[in-house]
């Protein structure tokens, strides 16, 4: 059956905008003389000036494609014998519109496209007409159109798509495409690059072998699956040169599907109507269109939305370059039903590569064991005995053999399906089922792999059998990923970031995605300084700069990525400017006990000297939460700074082998080894200094006659360890004098010997002209002048070593000579 389908057109002839464009050729100056290809006297010759100007007339216009088109008819496919000119003395044509050195029918193309890039496509007259036409060939029987076959499920079958110039004077296509309707649900491609072919003498726009469903080329191939649901897109290409028999009927493509669920299935020629406004001239009511492509060979979108690449069209004289708009089409069927047989049968999935996301009820079902997801395949549901019947309840007379694996995703076998609380769950009542895995960010692909199955019933016995598998796994267009971000700045300086340093693309490589800021969602009431930066565009980058002079201010901008395409996803950036707020002290021997850190008297080395290594604890009091945590460094200091208003307490962890001493808290609560009562902001100050810990010295187990036979002058260290299971940890240490470019010891960064006592340590010390600190390491043992074990018991052990800084850290010069030349 035929069928005429129209919808209002516009039929432009010339455009205002193309005549203004020749009337502007033709007042130029005198063209400059073209020239040929270096060397290549048999080559066309290409146009410099205006490539697509093939009579050098000054104008693109229809002239130029009807001398095209001619040549074409005149030369061998891939060959071209340049002419002498058109006259004796004059210019050869300038053929070459694309300038590769032959004349092809891409030089027909260029020039067409060029002609229609004013957006008023050519519309060829009502006389001028095509009639496509589709075809089922299965088990080497045709259906032609309007008929209907029988198709067994899982077996192949071939759609043939022809097309006839039926115009009044037929002259064959220069270029044909058309789109099919048909239900993709039942049926797959196997392998695009074999399974779709194009008809004779008919090729890819872009010369590539088709990578998907339509022969278009790979540029526009998503997967190896349908690119639309439910359609064949732009099935077809050029045809060059000119037919020698116009009206003959031309095989336009093949493809090869494989029947995957039951049903009908109609392919229908989609003729729709084509609708464009004429500013020149009527409405043409009954135009029509098979295709419409508004993509370039390149992927991207044409400039002009009414250019449509895929448009029919005929060699004809007088109708060259210019599209049909008449078509006739028709329909073919296909009926699938499964062929039952005896034991395995063929089993068909539709899944997504996401597991269905937040969808429970999904078929087949996903469950998730041990961390995993997996598809539950109950192959068994539809296998037989060997009258045929189905086999219900368990299906325990079944047992699955062995399995082949898929190309890509992967497939177990789960024998004791019903001990499995996850997969019973389902309501699946089969003893035996498959596990089927789908591979990472991979959809739009086809998986087939096989079972077999032994029956071992005792009635009807179907023996030992296999089937296919077919899982169909859709694609998921999964948006981009827009993490949110929390800064923590300093009043007055400047933050500067990236918002796509925080996004990243979930989509897999099939995707083809791109990682694209969109724009960021400023609140109106920002009290920070929020300045994007700009492209040489003035576009967005997704870059920024945020400065806020408001201390203790936190606020959000919002930021917005795509994955080049239709996903979006929304990120938050909070900004959090620090208090000006502060709480520091130190950590000391208050030899006197009277709760003041007071300076070394300069008589011995036992004056009030600080304690490095001790662990605090800022600690909000509300909540009990511990917020920060410090170390003393060499000088027995400590801080906690950047903290938001509330009310806070200092918690020091008394360091081992000491006595308890006097605490300075001001104002504020002391309780144990805690300062507390603290507040900040609200009116209250934000910073606070002198909170400071002392402790009496030593516990008395922990001081010996050594420690006077070490106090040679006030140029001393003294480390504390603890040892539990064989090692030994620092504890903490203190300085007396001499000592005064230690920075800190890391107690990571030490190691003692609890037998030998043999010490290797990297001391971290300030260096002249260096804006950070550096290590040196250095070595020691109880041989060493000035190194002395003081005091030990079975936890801990104390260790002085006299002498300054420089006198006990050797290395220390090689270290500063390193420095100095930089």
């Amino acid at each position: 059956m035929k069928k005429s389908k129209s919808r209002q057109h516009r039929v432009p002839s010339h455009s205002l905008k193309r005549a203004k464009r020749q009337r502007g050729l033709r007042r130029m100056e005198q063209l400059e003389t073209r020239s040929m290809l270096a060397g290549d006297v048999g080559a066309p010759w290409h146009n410099e000036i205006l490539p697509t100007d093939v009579n050098s007339d000054g104008v693109l216009d229809q002239q130029d494609i009807e001398i095209l088109v001619g040549e074409l008819k005149t030369m061998k496919l891939g060959s071209f014998s340049a002419k002498s000119g058109l006259l004796e003395g004059e210019q050869s044509l300038y053929l070459d519109v694309d300038n590769d050195g032959k004349l092809t029918q891409r030089d027909l193309l260029s020039a067409m496209d060029a002609l229609t890039l004013e957006g008023e496509p050519e519309v060829a007259a009502p006389s001028f007409r095509a009639d496509y036409d589709v075809e089922i060939v299965y088990d080497s029987n045709t259906t032609t159109e309007g008929g209907s076959a029988n198709v067994a499920l899982n077996d192949t079958f071939t759609l043939n798509i022809y097309v006839t110039d039926v115009s009044e004077t037929p002259s064959g296509f220069s270029q044909a495409f058309a789109d099919i309707k048909f239900d993709s649900s039942k049926l797959t491609i196997q392998n695009p690059s074999t399974d779709i072919q194009m008809g004779p003498g008919f090729s890819s726009q872009t010369g590539d072998v088709p990578s998907n469903v339509t022969p278009y080329g790979g540029k526009n191939a998503n997967d190896n699956q349908f690119s639309t649901a439910d359609k064949l897109l732009w099935m077809g290409g050029i045809y060059a040169p000119a037919p020698a028999n116009g009206a003959q009927r031309f095989l336009l493509a093949s493809v090869k599907f494989r029947a995957v669920a039951e049903g009908a299935v109609d392919f229908e020629i989609d003729v729709r109507n084509y609708t464009l406004s004429s500013e020149l001239g009527t409405p043409d009511p009954e135009a029509t269109e098979v295709a419409f492509n508004q993509k370039e060979r390149s992927g991207n979108d044409t400039e002009d939305p009414d250019v449509n690449l895929n448009a029919t069209l005929v060699y004809a004289p007088g109708a060259v370059g210019q599209e049909l708009v008449r078509f006739d089409g028709g329909k073919v069927s296909i009926d699938i039903a499964a062929t039952p047989v005896g034991g395995a049968n063929f089993d068909s999935y539709n899944v997504n590569e996401d597991y269905f996301g937040d969808d429970a009820n999904s078929t087949p079902p996903v469950v998730t064991i041990g961390g995993v997801q997996y598809y539950v395949l109950d192959v068994l549901a539809n296998d037989l005995d060997s009258a045929l019947n189905a086999v219900t309840g368990d299906r325990s007379r079944f047992n699955i053999d062995s399995i082949t694996q898929p190309t890509n995703g992967s497939v177990s076998i789960q024998t004791n399906a019903q001990s499995v609380a996850e997969i019973a769950a389902t309501g699946i009542t089969s003893h035996q089922v498959l596990l089927y895995q789908v591979p990472s960010n991979l959809g739009g692909i086809n998986e087939s792999f096989s079972y077999t199955i032994t029956d071992s019933g005792a009635s009807d016995n179907a023996g030992t059998s296999s089937a296919d598998v077919l899982v169909a796994i859709s694609k998921v267009d999964d948006a981009p990923i827009a993490n949110d971000r929390f800064f923590t700045i300093e009043e007055g300086v400047p933050l500067i970031g990236n918002a796509l340093d925080y996004a990243s693309l979930q989509g897999g490589a099939d995707e083809n995605e791109t990682l694209t800021f969109v724009e960021f969602i400023v609140p109106a009431n920002l009290q920070g300084t929020f300045t994007p930066i700009l492209d040489l565009n003035d576009q967005p980058t997704g870059a920024f700069v945020y400065t806020s002079n408001f201390p203790g201010l936190t606020e959000s901008v919002q930021y917005v990525v795509s994955d080049g395409g239709e996903q979006t996803a929304t990120g938050t950036l909070t900004f959090k400017t620090q208090l000006d707020s502060l709480i520091e002290g130190v950590v000391y021997f208050d030899a006197d006990n009277d709760g003041v850190v007071d300076e070394n008297l300069d008589i011995e080395a036992s004056a009030e000297v600080r304690i490095g290594g001790v662990d605090l604890e800022l600690v909000n009091s509300a909540t009990g939460a511990v917020i920060a945590t410090t170390r003393t460094d060499a000088f027995g200091t400590y801080s906690f700074s950047g903290f938001d208003e509330g009310n806070y307490s200092v918690r020091v962890v008394d360091p081992r082998f000491t006595r308890k001493g006097k605490t300075t808290a001001g104002d504020f609560t002391i309780t144990g080894n805690e300062i507390s009562g603290i507040g900040i902001g609200n009116g209250q100050p934000g910073r606070y200094s002198g909170l400071n810990f002392g402790y009496r010295g030593r516990d008395y187990q922990y001081i010996s006659r050594l420690d006077q036979m070490a106090s040679v002058s006030e140029d001393s260290i003294t480390l504390a360890f603890s040892k539990s299971g064989g090692t030994a940890t620092l504890e903490w240490y203190s300085v007396d004098e001499g000592w005064d470019r230690l920075v800190n010891i890391n107690s990571d960064y030490i190691y003692l010997d609890p037998a030998t006592k043999s010490m290797q340590v990297a001391f971290e010390v300030s260096v002249e002209g260096q804006e950070n600190s550096q290590y040196v390491v250095q070595a020691f043992s109880p041989s060493m002048p000035g190194y002395v074990v003081v005091a030990e018991t079975a936890e801990g052990v104390i260790i002085r070593i006299s002498g300054s800084g420089s006198q006990v850290m050797t290395n220390l010069a090689a270290v500063d000579a390193a420095f100095a030349n930089l």
